[in-house]
């Protein structure tokens, strides 16, 4: 595959790493002669010394031949433009980096058709995830987001009997909005139909809307009084997206520790009724203190100061906190967390290098998310027939699911009798023989 990078940092420097090491002809564009010169003599790329937002420097890179284009620089607007610069190029496949997506909430797929990009990656929000399934422990032990947050997978282990393990699926009462889409029982991994049944032990992947699924959580908990106390220190990009996806969540109680009175004003103002925002400094042992933060269950560092975060969680450990979580930003510190005891260096940088990673190794283009290692994908696919069809008379392939459907930026989890019509964005979970077959389904409108 031929593969042109724009951007030579920690993301750029990680993926261009491995994705030579996989076999697949790789070129970095980076404006810094310092940054070019190191990696070309440390890696077997290409790297080309330029402005990624000049189109004679992505015509060098071999972007109008290119299988995928990846813009991961650090600055926003230049990942915008050389997207839109390489779709017009020719690049097969394009993937964003952004550290703010604030600016496409509500305008999504406006953005999407606007910038041209397939895949859209937040360093920030892939944190905040990874935070989210910290906090929430024994629930979710993966979460995948699609159509701008508003729709979610997730994985849930069975831990015990209960209403999903009844009877076939076909009678079992799911929360509104909610679709089993996949089970994997030791080896066995397969998307179930209404005759299969569940049981103790399976691992389960359930798309839906977000407060649905935490239903589903609710009803699947093993123990129905959990409880977590989570302390947040620094009220940043990481720590807004922490708060909007446990917003209101049954169980979990949160802190903020913010030291700009401003933006803690602002933070109290958007949290929710879970939410106490502190205005003080979380390096300080007598706030700390006063505030009983050696009772959380977890305290998580996710200001931009890698020595900040690791004198709290320090603090923070040494007053008994439960578990540490740091956001580290440089790669070298990793080691030195380790050392120091925090239980998990998070780097957002790591995180979103290795998402795209997932999407090189998919079997289709339209991958968004790749599930158990490669057993199924979900894709993100424009209906392209005329008309308006049911679902169930497309004809889809066993071991097919729609998962959402979004219109005119509206999202709706469909059933059978739910129809899709030209321009409609779906997402779609299916088994990797059925790919080629799903493209083509919704480019024809099947045997309707």
């Amino acid at each position: 595959m031929n593969i042109a990078i724009v951007g030579s940092g920690e993301v750029g420097f990680h993926l261009a790493k491995i994705l030579s090491q996989d076999g697949h002809a790789v070129t970095v564009v980076d404006p810094d002669p310092a940054k070019a010169q190191s990696m070309q003599e440390s890696l077997d790329v290409q790297v080309i010394v330029g402005d990624g937002t000049r189109a004679s420097i992505l015509n060098e890179a071999g972007v109008s031949k290119a299988d995928l284009m990846v813009a991961v620089t650090d600055n926003d607007r230049v990942n915008m433009l050389a997207c839109v610069l390489s779709k017009k190029m020719g690049a097969k496949r394009r993937i964003l980096r952004l550290h703010d997506t604030a600016q496409l909430e509500g305008y999504h797929y406006f953005y999407k058709n606007a910038l041209g990009f397939d895949v859209m990656l937040s360093t920030q929000e892939l944190a905040a995830e990874e935070i989210v399934g910290i906090v929430r422990d024994r629930h979710a032990l993966a979460v995948d987001s699609f159509a701008g947050g508003r729709v979610q997978l997730r994985r849930l282990r069975l831990e015990k009997e209960c209403g999903l393990t009844s009877g076939p699926l076909s009678g079992v009462k799911l929360p509104s909005g909610v679709l089993i889409v996949a089970f994997q029982r030791k080896d066995r991994f397969a998307v179930p139909g209404g005759e299969d049944s569940l049981e103790k032990g399976d691992h389960i992947w359930a798309i839906g809307r977000a407060p649905d699924l935490d239903t589903l959580e609710a009803q699947l908990a093993k123990n129905t009084s959990w409880q977590r106390s989570v302390v947040i220190m620094g009220g940043g990009a990481v720590c807004r997206g922490v708060l909007q996806k446990l917003r209101g969540a049954p169980g979990v109680s949160i802190k903020v520790i913010e030291k700009e009175s401003n933006r803690a004003r602002a933070l109290a103002a958007m949290a929710g009724s879970n939410v106490m925002v502190l205005d003080g400094d979380a390096t300080d042992l007598a706030l700390l203190q006063e505030e009983r933060i050696g009772e959380a269950n977890v305290f998580i560092a996710t200001t931009r100061d890698d020595e900040d975060n690791m004198v709290a969680c320090q603090l923070a450990r040494s007053l008994d906190a439960e578990r540490t979580v740091a956001i580290v930003s440089k790669a070298s510190y990793r080691s030195i967390y380790d050392i120091l005891g925090i239980d998990q260096a998070i780097s957002p940088r790591i995180l979103c290098a290795n998402s795209i990673l997932r999407f090189v190794r998919s079997g289709s283009p339209a991958a968004i998310a790749v599930v158990a290692e490669g057993k199924a994908e979900v894709l993100e696919l424009t209906v392209r027939f005329s008309g308006s069809v049911k679902l169930k008379d497309l004809g889809m392939p066993s071991g097919t699911v729609v998962g959402a459907r979004v219109r005119n930026d509206t999202v709706k989890i469909p059933t059978g009798n739910s129809s899709v019509r030209t321009g409609d964005s779906i997402i779609v979970f299916t088994l990797p023989e059925n790919l080629e077959t799903v493209d083509k389904l919704f480019a024809s409108g099947g045997g309707a």
